[in-house]
């Protein structure tokens, strides 16, 4: 493919958006750069000094920023938005639609999830009232940032399979792995999606409809879990993707003690071990 016919994908997903969501992208408010490892680094200069310039501060010199397969741009006010889109990986073409909406969906929400204003510049820098409140707000929005992404890119990519949660229990348990790997919040939004989009989830309009169907898979019989599932279940059929400060801060804490309980559960298998 070339740039021409990545172009043609992308405007292709933007038109799903604006029928099936009314969005409203064109190829005067959304641009595309493509880059491969070589030139990653001249390339993100060059697309931010152009259309980013906030995004200069990023620390985009350090070993792995570009361990990605596209990265959604949000331009101020009402300036254009941008993907970032890496171009050395072989995909199938269905796997690029599903990336790009992905993307997509990450533009969309930012500029629609609270009232003509940016959550993550708002509530995400570090200037709220304690470290620990910070914490708990930078965690649950990455949390819920990855979730809805997904989840919005799942229902509109009519590649997709709804199946039921049997048949994920191996991805599942992967997962709930990852919160040991360092990528913790990615296996936890993830873990909520593939809950959400499954045959059990599609098919419950309320969490009472849906609680006895999760709570027998794991990871949804802890506690803990179950509490953060029912909490952007219900939000999500409620909300969608509009949302509060408190509602980030409540995936947040339930997301941080998920992933305590996993590290000290960690820490007495290797005591025993020992």
């Amino acid at each position: 493919m070339n740039n021409d016919d990545y172009k043609e994908a992308l405007f292709y997903a933007a038109s799903i958006f604006n029928e099936r969501l009314g969005a409203e992208f064109s190829e005067e408010n959304l641009v595309l750069r493509c880059f491969q490892t070589e030139n990653k680094q001249e390339v993100f200069e060059q697309f931010c000094k152009q259309y980013f310039p906030d995004r200069l501060e990023d620390r985009y010199t350090e070993d792995g920023y570009f361990d990605f397969h596209a990265s959604a741009f949000v331009g101020t006010g009402d300036g254009a938005d941008g993907i970032l889109l890496r171009t050395d990986i072989a995909r199938h073409p269905a796997e690029l639609k599903h990336i790009l909406l992905h993307e997509l969906a990450h533009i969309f929400c930012t500029r629609n999830e609270i009232d003509g204003d940016n959550f993550f510049e708002r509530y995400c820098m570090d200037d709220t009232i304690s470290r620990e409140e910070d914490g708990s707000i930078n965690a649950g929005y990455a949390v819920w940032r990855e979730l809805i992404a997904e989840l919005i890119a799942f229902e509109l990519d009519d590649n997709c399979d709804v199946v039921p949660l049997r048949r994920k229990k191996d991805l599942l348990s992967y997962y709930e792995g990852e919160l040991l790997t360092g990528n913790g919040k990615m296996g936890v939004s993830m873990i909520l999606c593939e809950a959400m989009t499954s045959a059990e989830g599609e098919a419950s309009m309320t969490w009472d409809a849906a609680k006895s169907k999760f709570t027998r898979f794991k990871p949804f019989d802890d506690p803990l879990y179950r509490d953060l599932l029912e909490l952007v279940f219900t939000h999500v059929r409620e909300y969608f993707i509009v949302i509060d400060r408190d509602f980030i801060y409540e995936i947040g804490v339930l997301y941080l003690s998920i992933a305590a309980q996993a590290m000290i559960a960690s820490l007495k298998n290797r005591f025993q071990e020992e």
